[in-house]
């Protein structure tokens, strides 16, 4: 039986949308009404955030997260689900998808590296700054949505556990490029082209390795990519394009 509490809305194919580390499914707030006019739309909070608690003692993990994510579709009775990461949900996904490929029906990696490395990680250790968070004026808004998990306070000691699951010594988020061979299904990599987590040759090798990948990259974008303000449109209209529509690769010449 599933911990994990989640949003569901909308009918047909499922669509399973995985937030990014230090948020929760409130993150696809503003997008699962253009995407439940299309799929039956699940938005889970991942293990220690928001609303889903994390085992005690547990240190958190993408392959714990991942294994989460399979027991919640078992239970939804989902066999096999379009899936839709950002960054930290994006790691799990790339579990996901590399444990159980009949689970995945088409992948959308959004603004995620395929792997951690010590040169990489000091822009990580930026989001367990809550100094960051002020100056973007979030701290009350990651203050309320993790409340749950021990407090209007909690949510720093959230954002921490992200920053120490992606240390790359310790980290279980990290694959080659070998291993993203072995995926087949139909997948999307979106990244901005100014990401300091997601360097473009990252994401251009991504796309070179995975069979049939396709990959969008947004101009003047970091790892914040105002994909749910001023570009949700083009950002809701370009995923649900990629999920609805014949992948080119499936297209006769």
């Amino acid at each position: 039986m599933t911990t994990l509490y989640f949003i569901e809305e909308g009918e047909g194919p499922a669509l399973l949308l995985l937030h990014s580390g230090g948020m929760s499914s409130e993150e696809w707030r503003r997008h699962i009404p253009a995407f439940a006019k299309h799929f039956r739309v699940i938005a889970p909070d991942l293990p220690g955030h928001g609303r889903s608690p994390l085992p005690e003692n547990e240190p958190l993990s993408i392959g714990a997260m991942a294994r989460a994510v399979r027991t919640l579709l078992d239970d939804l009775d989902i066999a096999e689900a379009h899936v839709l990461g950002s960054s930290m949900g994006g790691a799990v996904a790339l579990r996901l998808i590399l444990d159980a490929p009949e689970r995945v029906s088409r992948l959308i990696l959004y603004r995620v590296h395929y792997t951690k490395d010590p040169a990489l990680y000091r822009h990580t250790l930026d989001i367990a700054n809550p100094e960051r968070w002020r100056q973007v004026g979030l701290d009350k808004w990651l203050s309320q949505i993790h409340t749950p998990q021990g407090g209007p306070d909690a949510w720093r000691q959230v954002i921490q556990r992200v920053a120490d699951l992606f240390n790359p010594e310790t980290t279980d988020h990290r694959h080659t490029l070998d291993d993203l061979r072995r995926i087949t299904a139909p997948t999307l990599i979106i990244v901005g082209d100014r990401d300091p987590l997601v360097p473009l040759d990252a994401a251009l090798a991504m796309y070179r390795t995975i069979p049939t990948a396709a990959l969008w990259v947004l101009p003047n974008a970091t790892h914040v990519t105002a994909a749910n303000t001023w570009r949700r449109d083009c950002f809701d209209l370009e995923v649900v394009r990629f999920l609805k529509h014949h992948y080119p690769a499936e297209v006769s010449a």
